[in-house]
């Protein structure tokens, strides 16, 4: 460790007699808070406490992912290291921490799903708006008539000749082409023609290069009835976003604490277990949590290094 970043919390473990020069090496630096301890483990093997580090900081970093997938910003605390049942606890920190990222993901999988209609209602609104421009009524575009589909585009209109007597040599009077708006250089055009015929009639006309405009499902008679539904929708969806996402918020409300007095609890044993390892089991010890205004230079921190364990929370 070389630097610690502004604002950053210390957590340190060093032995009684090396407290005093531990904290004055911080003290211009933050605020800093010292208590005595006995580095008890309750008599854990060497490979027990090996096994415990390991477990403590894979948990660690787990929650750490929780934090940052939630967007919970994390508020280092002091906390007392918990040793006498270590699985347990961590059983605990796990299932807390799944089910936070379990509720997460459900509220945020209907976020999702709410933009994704949002895009749809969207697309829907643009085409038609397209649908306005183009000189036909809702009459004339959504006729309920069975048997016959609706082909509805634009054209240009140096090739419109040519393409009706194509659709009339191929299909004689199988279909009606109507013109509508003219926009540019082109012109709006309007097929009806039987459902089976309907590929044959818009293959001939992509010839000359026209452009298909979908004719959406709407309820209303005409293009402003329309308008209005797809807009009423558009709210309706944004309304159950915006609720959804004050759930998000009172979720990372409600999560933050306890989450955090849970990382705080793990950060402490693990900086326990590692100094037990360290410095030895049954030494006399002194923690020091130092919140940093500013970084320590290296030298301060390799003597701290040195000395004792600390962990950058």
């Amino acid at each position: 460790m070389s630097s610690v970043s502004k604002t950053s919390t210390l957590r340190i473990i060093v032995p009684k007699i090396l407290a005093q020069r531990a904290i004055s090496s911080l003290g211009p630096l933050g605020k800093v808070e010292a208590q005595e301890l006995i580095l008890d483990t309750g008599r854990m093997t060497t490979d027990d406490v090996v096994r415990h580090i390991k477990e403590y900081t894979k948990l660690r970093d787990g929650i750490s992912q929780t934090f940052r997938q939630l967007g919970i910003e994390r508020r280092p605390e002091s906390a007392i290291a918990e040793t006498s049942d270590l699985s347990t606890t961590g059983s605990e920190a796990e299932t807390q921490a799944a089910a936070a990222r379990s509720e997460y993901q459900k509220i945020l999988s209907g976020v999702e799903a709410a933009d994704r209609q949002v895009q749809e209602v969207e697309k829907q609104i643009s085409t038609v708006e397209q649908l306005k421009a183009t000189g036909f009524s809702f009459d004339e575009m959504m006729s309920k008539v069975t048997g016959f589909r609706r082909i509805l585009g634009r054209l240009p209109s140096k090739k419109l000749d040519a393409a009706q007597k194509a659709l009339n040599a191929l299909l004689k009077e199988r279909a009606v082409m109507t013109t509508g708006a003219r926009r540019n250089d082109s012109v709006y055009l309007l097929v009806v023609t039987p459902t089976e015929n309907a590929p044959q009639a818009l293959q001939t006309l992509l010839l000359y290069d026209f452009s298909p405009t979908d004719i959406p499902r709407a309820d209303g008679a005409g293009v402003s009835e329309a308008l209005t539904f797809w807009h009423t929708k558009k709210d309706q969806l944004n309304q159950e976003k915006h609720s959804l996402n004050r759930k998000l918020e009172a979720l990372r409300e409600s999560r933050a604490g306890p989450l955090n007095r849970t990382v705080d609890k793990i950060e402490e044993t693990l900086l326990f277990l590692r100094a037990s390892l360290r410095l030895g089991d049954g030494i006399v010890a002194t923690h020091i949590l130092a919140r940093m205004d500013k970084p320590p230079n290296p030298v301060v921190l390799n003597t701290l290094q040195k000395d004792g364990v600390l962990e950058l929370d």
